[in-house]
């Protein structure tokens, strides 16, 4: 973090407290299949900047994390689902990620969807994330902070978003090509697309685990 970053943070003040919504899955949850917790493998803690927040992830994501061995959650920060709305913008909402990854047990992965991309960069800057996940990727500033612990960093896009410039700075501001899917931003939650995007972000985080 550079001086001015850290002088302009000390100064100003904490976003006001708000009880935030979660949903979470472990895989001791799924009762129906034999999945044992990996003591290897990072939990995941995942925020969208859909109005739904957490719940965004319940039908899908959380689960199929959860398949993989891996303690899933999701976070509603201010404003979303059934978190009370507060003042703040980009950082109160990055604060309210950090405050919630430190409930998670172990050091987490952190994935973001759309201006949740955004909250999980600055986020990362404050918390060593064990990844950082960015899905197409809004509003992400063009400088992020350098993520601490230099943690391995994925760009997923939509096949429409290949071209775009706030893609492409994001690509260029972590040094990494993005990976592709098709669809939409808003196809990531549903779907035989869905399914696949978050398979190849599983697998992506397993080899990540080997190295």
């Amino acid at each position: 973090m550079s001086l001015a970053a850290w002088v302009r943070r000390a100064r100003t003040p904490a976003p006001a407290p708000v009880k935030r919504e979660y949903a979470f899955f472990e895989p001791a949850d799924l009762f129906d299949l034999e999945i044992k917790d990996d003591p290897e493998a990072s939990p995941v803690l995942c925020c969208t900047g859909d109005p739904a927040g957490a719940a965004a992830f319940n039908a899908l994501w959380l689960k199929r994390i959860a398949t993989s061995g891996r303690y899933a959650a999701a976070v509603s920060v201010r404003g979303q689902g059934g978190t009370p709305a507060a003042e703040g913008g980009l950082e109160a909402r990055a604060h309210d990620l950090v405050q919630a990854a430190v409930t998670v047990p172990r050091q987490a992965v952190l994935i973001g969807h759309k201006e949740g991309a955004a909250w999980a960069a600055l986020a990362a800057g404050r918390y060593p994330t064990a990844g950082l996940v960015l899905v197409s990727p809004r509003q992400v500033p063009k400088q992020p902070p350098r993520p601490v612990g230099a943690p391995p960093v994925l760009l997923v896009v939509a096949e429409s978003e290949t071209q775009s410039k706030e893609a492409q700075a994001v690509a260029d501001a972590y040094g990494t090509a993005p990976l592709t899917f098709a669809g939409s931003p808003d196809d990531v939650f549903k779907g035989a697309g869905a399914e696949g995007l978050l398979d190849a972000i599983l697998s992506w985080l397993a080899a990540g685990k080997k190295d």
